[in-house]
């Protein structure tokens, strides 16, 4: 009996030991902060009625991560996040800098920021029209107009002063006008790499 009773004291101390480290971990990931700076175009892109592309992808991110994090993180308003900008005198290009990354995240109070790079948002049209830049036309097309958007997401950590985490998505969309294509493509290949921006996000290893 007395060897019975040790092995339900190791095996009830084992769970007590595990319940504190998965909870531990959860508070840790469920404490971190993220933000998404305004995204970076090496080219540049034209606006759509008003639509900058690099302004809204930032946006709808922001809005994808609020709503599938589900309080693991919390995600600092874009509205917020562009104010602090602002202040900063914050350049696109400044995505390129961690230690321009750095400034921002101690500003908008975020333990990581979220970066995007616009590769290109691109067209084609069902009629042979080819492809070629969105940018370029900035109207209709003479055929069922296909969208597509090549777009990398970087995550920034502001204690380590790097980057940690990569991936690249492509958004696509078929039908409608350039101003509606531009927003779906960008929302398409923000949701496919929503999933994997939280994996790391909620991640507790560098």
């Amino acid at each position: 009996m007395t060897g019975v009773r040790t092995h339900r004291l190791i095996a009830g101390l084992l769970i007590v030991v595990l319940a504190a480290a998965f909870s531990g971990a959860w508070a840790s990931a469920a404490g971190r902060t993220v933000a998404v700076a305004v995204f970076y175009a090496p080219s540049p892109l034209a606006t759509y009625n008003g639509l900058i592309p690099e302004q809204y992808a930032a946006a709808s991110l922001t809005s994808m991560l609020a709503t599938a994090s589900d309080g693991r993180v919390t995600v600092v308003p874009r509205d917020q996040v562009r104010a602090t900008e602002g202040e900063l005198q914050w350049h696109e290009a400044d995505a390129l800098r961690f230690a321009r990354l750095s400034e921002l995240a101690h500003a908008a109070g975020a333990d990581r920021v979220v970066v995007g790079w616009i590769r290109e948002v691109a067209w084609s049209t069902g009629g042979g029209g080819g492809r070629g830049s969105i940018d370029a036309l900035g109207g209709g097309t003479g055929g069922m107009l296909i969208g597509l958007a090549d777009v990398v997401y970087q995550v920034f950590d502001a204690t380590q002063g790097r980057i940690v985490y990569e991936t690249r998505t492509q958004g696509n969309s078929v039908g409608g006008f350039v101003y509606t294509a531009a927003q779906a493509v960008l929302d398409d290949a923000g949701r496919r790499a929503t999933a994997q921006l939280l994996g790391s996000l909620t991640s507790n290893t560098p």
